[in-house]
């Protein structure tokens, strides 16, 4: 993004997106390679773990050019990213009271589907790290901490698994 913030993108929606209608012009299995090809690019050979808008399609037009394609983006794409946000400490606060962590995972559970009721390309969890000493009573990070950060992982990765019925990313801090 403009603001130096960090979105999590599918090289085939940017991809999808630079070229527009013209993607209809070249074979499915030269845009699967294309793809591979840059991202293999900034993964191995330059051993980037984000790239921007820019870089990609930079890269992604050399390539095109070198199959034989007059490739020219000019304007920067429009993704339309919809993205759902839950603050965990908030819901942990929320269900202390009650029974704790068999509530809490239900709460998340509820709050993962709800979620996904609005359709959204990204679905963030914040403040995990905070929850889960919440969640233990601990006020430093320990074993416990580490058992509740791998269930809580876990859990949300299994709900989404469960519960997405499109492409839908998660991102935990």
């Amino acid at each position: 993004m403009s603001t130096g913030e960090l979105l999590p993108c599918s090289a085939e929606a940017i991809t999808e997106e630079l070229l527009g209608d013209a993607i209809e012009l070249i074979e499915p299995h030269t845009i699967q390679e294309v793809l591979k090809a840059v991202v293999h690019y900034f993964r191995e050979d330059q051993s980037y773990s984000s790239v921007s808008v820019d870089q990609f399609s930079s890269a992604l037009g050399k390539v095109l050019q070198g199959f034989g394609f007059d490739v020219v983006f000019d304007e920067e794409p429009v993704v339309n990213l919809r993205i759902e946000q839950t603050d965990l400490c908030k819901l942990a606060n929320e269900t202390s009271d009650q029974g704790f962590e068999l509530l809490f995972f239900q709460q998340l559970r509820k709050r993962v589907r709800a979620n996904l009721r609005r359709s959204p390309n990204i679905i963030q969890f914040n403040g995990l790290r905070d929850c889960v000493k919440q969640l233990v009573g601990a006020e430093r990070w320990c074993g416990r901490c580490r058992r509740m950060h791998g269930q809580i992982v876990t859990y949300l990765r299994t709900c989404l698994d469960h519960d997405s019925r499109r492409d839908c990313s998660l991102l935990i801090r």
